[in-house]
């Protein structure tokens, strides 16, 4: 339903002075290469550019009489190949070369879409094929060759067999006669994997199909009179040529394996096929015909198998076509002086005015004919029409009305200057003729028909306006020439005006006054078919679809995929490829609101699928109608929902209330689309309303389709909101049923007649909620006889017959019962009895109990029965029965508070709600009926009420005794006990009995630990303090401390299991299913909820589940929930159950909080501040990780939801992060520390766990400062080496950590007990440093050669060192984590390596510092006291291997006391740090100041050193004392 409309046509005539050869085009550089001959013969080589600038390229090196077999621009080699018919080839490019030649000629010539194979037809009939660098490929006969695909014909439908008449056999005589035109012919397809090539063999026309590498795939079907025309489709299906009979020309298609496959005929005065040509996307064939009058060119499409000739070509001298291989719609046509550019478009012609009396018509051309079809009135499938029209000359342009009605069009034909109008009327009626014009020129392109005597026109000369007047006169303006090309032409009805667009996008209005082009939008870029439409306050807005499938409202992209639109006065409706039809208001959200994606899966009215390639007609311009028009031609009528609800919104706004109500239940739209549009309105309007339906039976639809329920808001909530992304909301209306049908009542009751509407006023009393059956059926029970026959029978239609007979039972009225009953199914047998006997009772009050009973009304009856009670007395039995039975206690204390048999009525009441486990109540039953007391005190025991139990029972005259009283307090202190109300159950105990021992056990298991000490020393039990308070202390502290330690260990575990989890993206957690792409069978129009015809029953929900289906939907939920409660590993629902556990372990902790301070009140009462500081510190470690972790765990959840059928979907407000905005689970109250500072604990007994003493610091700090002094005074005088000052500054290091003990004895701080730390952990392991360095420094100074690399001096010094430097590294930062309740657990481990790390090496470098003093070699300094050599190196070693040793014992208690851990008994126990770390670091500096090794390394050299055995000396005995000389005599 398309037409090819011209939006460029560019002449490009030679100089004078040159005739055109051929041409080829550069896609690349939108270059147009010209072969043309000038009046000397001279071939040359002219290029174009995109704005047809002429440019000489070069002269080519042959005549301009060869004739040119083949002119082609390679893309990839950049350059012309030429091909000529003598059998050269040449080359243009950066130059000019005869690449070959074939001796043969050139018969036909064509290359390769891909470029990269040319196939040659030489003078001799031979095939070859040659690569881009013209190597050949293969060569053969064209006339040999053994088939690859041989067609098979067993003869059944074809021609032969088929009765074509009487002149069919003189036809193909005079075709066969016909002389054929020896020319050769090569088509390639478009992939480039076959050839076919036509050529004369023995007198009749042949076509063969080779493969790419040159074998023979098959020959064509033989037909006569086959024309040498050939042209394989693109796209691959098809081959095209041409047969000539004898009054007409047929196009016939061949398939590849050879068989014909359709043809159709060309116009009657086509004398002559020149040529056929494809366009690269094959919608349309291109055939160069001679017609008599000249050489045209007529472009063919089809659709629905069938042929339309949509534009015919004219010009002078055309001798073929070129179609640009990437634009679809770009073709060459060339003459002999030249060619000319033609843009072509395929746009529809329909009618746009949105009148009522439109015809929605459209137009399509077929050469001269146009088939017009009026879609309002008749839906004609192509290739037929309503009425054909004949134009006599072929139609180039159409255009319709853009005034009136619209219904007429007018006409542009090829001649470029004839207009033909059409008129027509509303209806079925044929077009008529009523003008014939002609324009001034003829360059005319497209038209558009304004008012009735307008004709604007678009040419090469610009815009022209034709102005007809009632007589024969045409006066024509034309507007001033425009600086930008313009290529579009359109009228626009809604806005009254005509359109112009230019190459730039650019969009004019042609003003009829000024007579020149006002601008009025501007594109982002051309489009090939606009329209525009007025947006109140923004004016008017201009809507294009450009060529690559953009449309555009002014600049505003509304859609990248759109294939078709239209637009209405109200509404834009267009269609994308991924196959939806969309829906846009026509107001300030076209430019401004939100459109959703296609992908997105919602279901509103703003949209709806389509068949995949379906593209728009026209919609109707008034009405609810949209036509399609498939890929393979055929139409589609659809009434989208969203135009269907706007005629239903026109009729309400203008009262056509049956209207309305008749679109809805043709369209199946919900009813209460009547109501809800506008409510007010609608109310007032009810009796207008019931006068124009005036039917009762859609009355009766409309009133049982009402339901309470906004539909405006949940289901046509509107085109633009839903475009805006707007959330619905829940859109229910309590009440709205009931209120719209007691309106309505009245009016129906109030027409004249009016038993018309008598079912009507039923159904408004059955859909009340809840149905009124009781008013129905006194109105029922009002009416005649006949009537009420009528009316009843309507009742039991809308309702179910027993619910009725109930109803007529309830209202006392046994006749009518009777009535009801004999029209319903029910044995006469079985109501006949039951009526009689309740009608046979004497008493009214007795009769109406007993029809209540038997309908369940069982607090009406049990009034009834009461009023029989105070009667007879004698029904006091049924009475207590029927209140017990059915519960009512309550109704019945009321209706019998002045009866005598009030009390039983208390007394059954409670012992009900004593059944029920309802204690409280039953207690104030019991004492309400004055005469259950003990049931009373029983209550209230089991209720947890022990004082009031013990008040009730110890009263006066309650009637217990003082065994009762205490058995009562046993008891209630056992319910207390079993409830862990331990306090209570102690304290009634101790009130009521003397059960002490028992009272103070109870207080213990309830951690009531000052109460039970009150209470022993209250009742002179100091005895239970030893024998149950303390033991029952430690018992909880151990618990507590156990289930603490628990709860840390758990929170850490599960915080590192939720770091894994999280890393891990969702996108490896979740599978997603794909969105379906298949068309949508459910009707466009349906409402959500379905609707009866005529008369409804009951009501239809929105969405209907079956049984089946919603157990398997129900299934899938308990399923997923024991999913994620299991929180399986891996799995998605790992991390909520990770962060629901951390959750509760959390709350676990408030809940301990309590139970830590007053444990540890406790502990401290009794003297157990270490164990109090003990559990201190365990609690403050859980509490700090969750305060540490806390945030994390519950602000940075990543949330995954469980949908109604088991799938996994992300909540709507996760972010890029993955991350939600709102948690899932609530943040729980996380404790703070403040609240765990127990201000009664000693800082001393958080840090030391124990309260150190004041006196030994102070000792060790003065010992240690001496110690320090005494080997400064030392180094002094022996004048030892620097390294040596390693002694006393340990020394002081150690006082300075005494120092910082003491201080710690009076007022403990975090950063003294860590400086404290430092300074005695870290400082003694600098003593190995000074034994390292003394032994290596031996080593070196001795001159011996090691036997091993490990003696080597160098490895010893550094070796050792490192190793100690490593250790005391480790020592310092573990000593650091140790003062942090968090790093504390890391803190050990890393001290507890650095410890295990320096005992390795000490027993390695006590294995070395035994080898040096057992060997001879090695020899140390001698100093004037040393009496020997032997003696000396004796002292040295003595004091290194000592202070190793004692160096060794202090790691082993280290290693030890952090192995315990921190809170340990060993680190718990001061004692053993002044054993083995004070008096073991003391006992290394005495034994360093005995045997002061700085005496033998002094800083001068005064004192030499003895050679060593291995020297020279060692041939002879020699004493020691002989080898200590003075300076001046060196040895």
């Amino acid at each position: 339903m398309r037409n090819l409309s011209i939006h460029g046509e560019t002449a490009v005539e030679l100089p004078p002075a040159y005739r055109l050869l051929d041409l080829c085009v550069d896609v690349t550089e939108e270059r147009v290469f010209v072969l043309c001959g000038d009046d000397s013969a001279t071939a040359r080589l002219l290029t174009y550019d995109s704005q047809y600038t002429l440019t000489d390229e070069c002269v080519l090196p042959f005549s301009a009489a060869e004739q040119v077999m083949s002119m082609h621009f390679v893309m990839e080699r950049e350059h012309v190949v030429i091909a000529l018919a003598s059998g050269d080839i040449c080359t243009a490019g950066s130059g000019v070369e005869v690449v070959g030649t074939v001796d043969a000629g050139i018969a036909a010539c064509r290359w390769s879409p891909d470029d990269e194979i040319l196939a040659l037809v030489t003078g001799e009939a031979r095939v070859l094929l040659m690569t881009a660098d013209f190597d050949v490929l293969c060569e053969h006969a064209l006339d040999e060759g053994q088939e690859e695909s041989v067609m098979v014909n067993v003869g059944w439908g074809t021609r032969e067999t088929q009765y074509q008449g009487r002149g069919l056999q003189q036809e193909e005589e005079q075709s066969t006669q016909q002389e054929q035109s020896p020319e050769i012919q090569v088509s390639w397809r478009g992939d480039g994997q076959f050839l076919a090539v036509s050529f004369v063999r023995a007198g009749m026309r042949e076509i063969r199909v080779f493969s790419r590498d040159g074998q023979l795939h098959s020959v064509c079907e033989t037909v006569t009179g086959l024309e040498h025309t050939l042209a394989w489709k693109p796209s691959g299906r098809l081959i095209a040529a041409t047969e000539k009979r004898a009054h007409r020309h047929e196009v016939v298609f061949f398939e590849r394996n050879g068989l014909r496959h359709g043809e159709f005929v060309l116009h009657a005065d086509t004398q002559r096929v020149l040529a056929l040509s494809w366009n690269s996307d094959s919608s349309v064939l291109a055939a160069v015909v001679d017609v008599g009058s000249g050489v045209c060119v007529q472009l063919w499409a089809d659709r629905n198998y069938h042929w339309y000739m949509k534009q015919e070509l004219r010009g002078s001298d055309i001798q073929r076509v070129v179609w640009d291989p990437e634009a679809p719609m770009h073709v060459l046509v060339v003459c002999a002086s030249g060619f000319t550019s033609v843009r072509l478009h395929s746009v529809p012609a329909v009618a746009h005015v949105a009148s009522t009396e439109s015809n929605a018509a459209s137009c399509v051309v077929n050469g001269a004919q146009v088939l017009y079809t009026p879609f309002a009135y008749a839906n004609v499938p192509p290739p037929m029409c309503l009425h054909t029209l004949d134009a006599r000359v072929p139609v180039r342009h159409v255009s319709f009305a853009a005034f009136g009605a619209g219904n007429g069009f007018a006409l542009l034909l090829a001649d470029r200057r004839t207009v033909v109008l059409y008129a027509c009327d509303s209806g079925r009626s044929s077009p008529q003729e009523i003008r014939r014009f002609m324009l001034p020129g003829a360059d005319a392109r497209q038209i558009a028909w304004l008012e009735a005597d307008v004709v604007v026109s678009l040419g090469a000369s610009g815009v022209g306006i034709t102005r007809i007047d009632d007589g024969d006169e045409v006066v024509t303006r034309v507007c001033p020439e425009h600086d930008s090309p313009l290529v579009l032409l359109s009228s626009a009805p809604h806005v009254g005006r005509v359109l112009v667009e230019d190459a730039r996008g650019r969009v004019f209005n042609v003003s009829l006054e000024t007579e020149r082009l006002e601008s009025v939008a501007e594109l982002p870029t051309q489009c090939v078919e606009i329209d525009a439409v007025d947006c109140g306050e923004l004016g008017m807005v201009v809507v294009g679809r450009t060529a690559r499938n953009q449309l555009y409202a002014n600049t505003r992209l509304l859609s990248p995929a759109c294939s078709s639109f239209y637009l209405r006065k109200d509404v834009l409706v267009f269609t994308t490829t991924t196959h939806y039809v969309r829906f846009v208001a026509v107001n300030e959200g076209l430019i401004t609101g939100d459109i959703p994606a296609d992908d997105e899966a919602v279901v509103s009215e703003a949209r709806r699928r389509v068949e995949r390639g379906s593209t728009i007609v026209l919609a109707s311009p008034t009405g609810d109608a949209v036509v399609f028009q498939m890929p393979r031609g055929n139409l589609e009528t659809v009434r989208p929902r969203a135009l269907v609800l706007a005629a239903v919104r026109q009729a309400l706004d203008a009262r056509q209330y049956r209207e309305a109500l008749m679109a809805c239940r043709v369209n199946r739209i919900d009813m209460n689309m009547l109501y809800d549009y506008a409510p007010a309105a609608f109310m007032g309007d009810l009796a207008e309303f019931v006068a124009q339906v005036n039917e009762a039976d859609l009355l009766n639809l409309f009133v049982s389709s009402l339901r309470d329920e906004d539909v405006t808001q949940t289901m046509y909530t509107g085109i633009q909101s839903q475009l805006a992304g707007e959330d619905k909301p829940d859109g229910t209306k309590p009440g709205k049923t009931t209120a719209v049908c007691r309106a309505l009542r009245p009016v129906l009751q109030s027409v004249t007649d009016a038993s018309q509407f008598m079912p009507t006023v039923l159904t408004t009393l059955m859909c009340e909620k809840p149905p009124a059956i009781d008013a129905a059926l006194r109105i029922i029970a009002a009416l005649g006889q006949d009537r009420r026959d009528a009316a009843l029978t309507y009742l039991l239609f809308l309702s179910d017959v027993n619910t009725v007979y109930d109803a007529a039972l309830g209202l006392y009225d046994l006749p009518l019962a009777l009535l009801v009953a004999q029209r319903s199914q029910r044995d006469p047998r079985e109501y006949l009895p039951a009526l009689g006997e309740l009608n046979a009772l004497p008493s009214e009050e007795y009769r109406r109990f007993r029809i209540d009973a038997q309908l369940g009304r069982h607090e009406s009856a049990l009034s009834h029965l009461c009023a029989a009670l105070w009667e007879d007395s004698d029904r006091w039995t049924e009475v207590a029965g029927f209140i017990q039975k059915h519960g009512l206690f309550r109704q019945g204390a009321e209706l019998l508070a002045d009866h005598e048999r009030i009390g039983d009525v208390y007394v059954m009441y409670g012992d009900a709600l004593a059944a029920d486990k309802d204690w409280g109540q039953a207690a104030a039953a019991y004492l309400l009926s004055q005469k259950a007391v003990a049931q009373a005190v029983d209550a209230f025991v089991q209720n947890k009420e022990w004082r009031s139990a013990m008040s009730l029972a110890s009263a006066a005259n309650s009637g217990f005794g003082p065994q009762a009283v205490y058995d009562t307090a046993r008891q209630a202190s056992s319910v207390l006990e079993d409830h862990h109300l331990f306090g209570d159950a102690a304290a009634v105990l101790l009130e009521y009995t003397e059960e002490t021992e028992d009272a103070v056990m109870l207080l213990v298991r309830g951690s009531h630990w000052a109460e039970a000490v009150r209470c022993s020393h209250a009742r002179e039990r100091s005895d239970l303090i030893e024998t149950t308070v303390r033991p029952g202390m430690d018992a909880a502290c151990e618990s507590l401390e156990e289930d603490i330690g628990e709860i840390g260990e758990g929170f850490a575990a599960k915080v590192e299991r939720l770091r894994t989890v999280r890393l891990t993206p969702l996108s490896q957690m979740t599978e997603l299913a794909g969105v379906d792409d298949s068309v949508d069978v459910m009707p466009d129009t349906a409402s959500m909820a379905s609707q009866f015809s005529t008369f409804t029953a009951t009501l239809t929900d929105i969405s209907k589940i079956t049984g089946s289906t919603a157990r398997r939907l129900s299934k899938n939920k308990r399923k997923a929930e024991r999913k994620r409660v299991r929180g399986k590993k891996g799995s998605v629902f790992e991390e909520s159950y990770l962060v629901d556990s951390l959750s509760k372990l959390i709350a676990r902790v408030r809940v301990h909080q309590d139970a830590v301070r007053n444990l540890n009140l406790a502990l401290l009462q009794f003297g157990r501040a270490a164990a109090a500081a003990r559990l201190q510190r365990v609690f403050a470690a859980v509490v700090e990780a969750v305060l540490q972790d806390g945030d994390w765990v519950f602000d940075r959840q990543r949330v995954l939801v469980q949908g109604d059928a088991g799938q996994i979907d992300l909540v709507d407000d996760v972010n890029a992060e993955g991350l939600p905005a709102t948690p899932r689970l609530p943040k729980p109250a996380v404790p703070t520390m403040s609240d765990f500072d127990n201000p009664y604990i000693d800082n001393r007994l958080k840090y030391f766990t124990y309260k150190p003493v004041n006196v030994a610091p102070e000792i060790s700090l003065a010992a240690y400062f001496v110690v320090g002094l005494i080997l400064v005074w030392q180094m002094v005088r022996h004048r030892s080496q620097r390294w040596v000052a390693i002694l006393p500054g340990t020394a002081f290091s150690e006082a300075i950590g005494y120092a910082f003990r003491t201080a710690c004895v009076y007022n403990t701080t975090f950063g003294m007990y860590v400086a404290m730390m430092l300074f005695l952990l870290v400082p003694p392991n600098a003593l190995a440093l000074v034994n390292y360095k003394a032994v290596g420094k031996i080593m070196r100074d001795s001159h011996a050669q090691p036997r091993w690399f490990w003696l080597k001096p160098g490895f010893v010094n550094w070796f050792y060192f490192g190793s100690d430097v490593f250790s005391i590294c480790m020592q310092g930062a573990g000593g650091g984590m140790l003062t942090g309740t968090n790093t504390r657990d890391a803190g050990r481990a890393v001290v507890l390596v650095g410890l295990i790390v320096q005992l390795f090496f000490f027993a390695c470098y006590l294995a070395t510092a035994f080898y040096v003093w057992w060997r001879p070699e090695y020899t140390v300094h001698v100093s004037p006291s040393d009496v020997s050599h032997a003696s000396a190196k004796r002292r040295v070693m003595l004091a290194v291997t000592l202070t190793t040793g004692i160096l060794y014992l202090r790691s082993i208690y280290r290693i030890a006391e952090f192995a315990d851990g921190y809170g340990g008994k060993i680190y718990s126990s001061e004692w053993a740090f002044y054993v083995f770390d004070t008096i073991l670091i003391f006992i290394a500096f005495i034994v360093y100041i005995v045997l002061f090794i700085g005496r033998n390394f002094p800083r001068s050299s005064n004192v030499t050193r003895a050679p060593s055995v291995g020297h020279e000396l060692q041939q002879r005995p020699v004493d020691s004392s002989q080898l200590l000389v003075t300076k001046d005599h060196p040895v």
